[in-house]
């Protein structure tokens, strides 16, 4: 029983990793070819990871974003409710 659990675990860990990324390999391997990294920076990494929805996204974000020029998807500020 205890071998099911962590093989279903495991799977579903893997099937997680590989669907995480909604870029294509090949948008990802020319973005990285041009710029030499996936990120511009540990704020552009970490904006990416935990809060890039138009509904976390601050105009402090953007500044940044044009500052430190990242790629990739643009997400826009939402409008205050």
């Amino acid at each position: 029983m205890q071998r099911k659990l962590l093989m279903v675990s495991l799977a579903g860990a893997v099937l997680l990793a590989v669907t995480a990324c909604s870029a294509t390999t090949r948008e990802l391997m020319s973005e990285e070819q041009q710029n030499g990294a996936h990120f511009a920076s540990w704020q552009h990494m970490e904006y990416s990871l935990f809060r890039a929805t138009p509904e976390q996204t601050t105009k402090e974000d953007l500044v940044a974003a044009q500052k430190e020029k990242w790629w990739g998807e643009p997400v826009k500020v939402a409008p205050p409710k």
